[in-house]
C-alpha cells in the first residue's frame, strides 16, 4: 500500500511508520525537517515537506493523520493553544484540500483525536456516545474531527482514532512524570 502519514516522527508515528515498513508498505511522511526525519525513522521512508507541492496524480491508498504539537510541555497560554489548534485543524485542512485535488483519491482517511472530546467530566463513565463538557480539549478535538470528516465529501471513507494517554519506554506521557516520581514526588 501506498501510505501518506503525518505526525509519522511522534512518539506514536515512528512505530507505526517501523512497523508499516516492515509489512513493506511504501510510507511517504509529512515533516517539517526531512532530515530529521530521516534520522529518526532511516532511509526507507520518503518525506515531503510541503502537502501542496505533490501533483494531483499522485496517489495514496490511505492518509494517516496523527500530526499536532504535544499537548504537555507546557502551560496553555493563548499562543500554545493556537499552535496546538493549528498544529492539527490546520494540517488536516491541508490534507483534505490534497484529497479533493488528487486524481485518484484515497480509500482512508485516519485521523487523530483523543480522549479530550469528552473534556474534564470527574468520575463519570464515558462512551462514544457520552456529551462533551465544554471547554478547550473538547473543543480542539471537535474541531479536528469536523475538518476530517470532510474527506466523506469526497468519497473517503473517515475512521476517527480518540486515543487517551500514551505511556510507553522511549517517549509519550510516561517521559515528563519519570522526574517527579524519581524524586519521590510521584
Amino acid at each position: 500500500m501506498q501510505l501518506l502519514i503525518t505526525g509519522g516522527t511522534g512518539f506514536i508515528g515512528r512505530k507505526l511508520c517501523r512497523s508499516l515498513m516492515g509489512r513493506n508498505h511504501d510510507v511517504t511522511v509529512l515533516s517539517r525537517n526531512p532530515a530529521t526525519g530521516t534520522g529518526i525513522l532511516g532511509d526507507g521512508v520518503r518525506f515531503t515537506a510541503d502537502l501542496g507541492a505533490l501533483a494531483p496524480d499522485h496517489h495514496f491508498d490511505a492518509i494517516i493523520n496523527l500530526a499536532g504539537a504535544p499537548i504537555f510541555g507546557g502551560r496553555w497560554t493563548k499562543r500554545r493553544k493556537q499552535i496546538i489548534r493549528e498544529s492539527r485543524i490546520g494540517t488536516t485542512r491541508r490534507l483534505i484540500e490534497l484529497i479533493e485535488r488528487s486524481d485518484r483519491r484515497p480509500a482512508l482517511l485516519i485521523s487523530g483525536s483523543a480522549v479530550g472530546y469528552y473534556g474534564d467530566q470527574g468520575d463519570t463513565l464515558l462512551d462514544e456516545e457520552s456529551p462533551p463538557h465544554d471547554e478547550f480539549s473538547h473543543r480542539l478535538c471537535r474541531d479536528w474531527e469536523a475538518e476530517a470528516e470532510k474527506a466523506r465529501q469526497s468519497g473517503v471513507r473517515v475512521a476517527i482514532l480518540r486515543t487517551g494517554l500514551v505511556v510507553g519506554a522511549g517517549g509519550g506521557f510516561l517521559a515528563p512524570m519519570l522526574l517527579p516520581f524519581r524524586l519521590g514526588l510521584g
